[in-house]
Order: C-alpha cells, then sequence, then structure tokens
C-alpha cells in the first residue's frame, strides 16, 4: 500500500482558547486534486497553512511523506511542496512581469528556465503584452494569474493553493481547470486547494471536502468520465 504524501491524525489547532481546526483523520495521495469548501471562517485557510508548514499545530500529527511534518527541513520541504497564498505582494521596484517570471524561475532550472517560461505561457495563455507590462502596473486578476502560472511551473511534487477561485473570470478558471487536470493525471503532482465555489473546479478536481466550524462535514470522490 502507497504512503500518503500527507495524513492527518487527531489535529488540533486553536486561537486564543477559540476552536478553528478539529479533524481526526484524513489522507492525502499522490496525483489527486483535493478541494476544500466551506464558508468564511470554516477552516481552510488555516488548514492549508498547516499543510504548507507555515502554521505550527497545537495538538495531533500531521505527516509528510510518512515523516512527522514538524522534524522536514524546511529548505527540503520547499523544494517539493510549493504554496500560493491569497495574497502575494508585489516587488518594491517594478519591472516587466517577463524578467518577474524569470526571476522565479531560473534558481529551480537553471539554462531550461527560457523552455519552462515558454511551456507555461502557452498553457496558461499568457499574451505578450502582459509579459511587457509592468509588474507594479497589472491588475489585481493579473497579477494573481501570474502568480499561478509561476506556481504551477515550478512542477513541485505538491502545490497548495489558498482560495483557488480568487479574481479569475470564467475563461480563465477553463484554463486553469485544464491545467491542473494534467498536473495531477500527467506530472501525478498533488493539489490540494480551497475554494468558495467548488462546482468551478468540477474538471480538475479529484475529492471534494467541505469544512464546517473546523470539522470535515463531507467527503466526495469525482469520477471523471473519459472522452
Amino acid at each position: 500500500m502507497k504512503i500518503p504524501i500527507f495524513s492527518i491524525k487527531k489535529l488540533y489547532f486553536s486561537n486564543k482558547n477559540s476552536k478553528i481546526l478539529s479533524i481526526n483523520q484524513f489522507e492525502f495521495h499522490r496525483g489527486a486534486m483535493y478541494l476544500f469548501s466551506g464558508s468564511m471562517g470554516s477552516g481552510k485557510s488555516t488548514l492549508m497553512q498547516i499543510l504548507a508548514k507555515n502554521k505550527k499545530i497545537d495538538k495531533g500529527l500531521v505527516f509528510y511523506e510518512d515523516n512527522d511534518i514538524c522534524s522536514v527541513r524546511k529548505a527540503a520541504f520547499n523544494k517539493d511542496v510549493v504554496f500560493i497564498k491569497q495574497n502575494h505582494k508585489r516587488p518594491w521596484l517594478g519591472g516587466s512581469v517577463k524578467k518577474y517570471m524569470i526571476k522565479a524561475l531560473k534558481p529551480n532550472f537553471n539554462s531550461d528556465y527560457k523552455k519552462v517560461l515558454k511551456k507555461i505561457c502557452n498553457a496558461m495563455k499568457i499574451p505578450n503584452y502582459l509579459l511587457d507590462a509592468d509588474i507594479s502596473l497589472i491588475s489585481k486578476g493579473e497579477f494573481r494569474w501570474i502568480v499561478l502560472s509561476i506556481g504551477i511551473a515550478l512542477d513541485s511534487k505538491v502545490l497548495i493553493i489558498d482560495y483557488l477561485d480568487k479574481y479569475l473570470e470564467s475563461n480563465r478558471r477553463i484554463i486553469l481547470n485544464r491545467v491542473l487536470k494534467r498536473k495531477t493525471s500527467h506530472d501525478g503532482v498533488t493539489i490540494i486547494a480551497s475554494s468558495y465555489n467548488p462546482d468551478f473546479f468540477k474538471m480538475s478536481t479529484s475529492v471534494f471536502i467541505k469544512i464546517d466550524k473546523g470539522r470535515i462535514a463531507q467527503v466526495r470522490s469525482v469520477t471523471h468520465k473519459s472522452k
């Protein structure tokens, strides 16, 4: 039996004595997309941050590849796991979108970064005018799209995305669905994301999970019909 990439056992997290999360047991397996939904304050973002090693738990255990996540070195973990937060700060100095993307991709791919950049721009339908635009002047939606593109292009084992549909209109949601579906089914990446509108991502999602008041209230697997 394959070891889950993440597993949770009796996880408890609180804030000033107020319960945020209480999850008895849950496993995340490789090459699948797990989409969490729930109302504001249900615990979705907190769970994303815990899985990304951005928050420490109060009680219980979280395992990454059968190792206690607390014992996994941050540098090694960050090579395997990419976390796209709800809010991402823009660079102070500005510069073109293309330079911003190259700066993020080059350390991971060295001389292959140009191929990686071209591939993700084609997949995410990023036009040349946007690549040439000043990163400090593009819209919030455009900047979010660039951040998503970089995170996907880094080709990690795990991709965690908080608020998947933030700033995305219908055309970009369709594109993102296709890209994420390929990442799981073709590249074997595990995707863990949160969304207020899970129906937007039926095409790419493997498992829908509803969180209510910090607890997992519903888990539903999705069978995609082959064309």
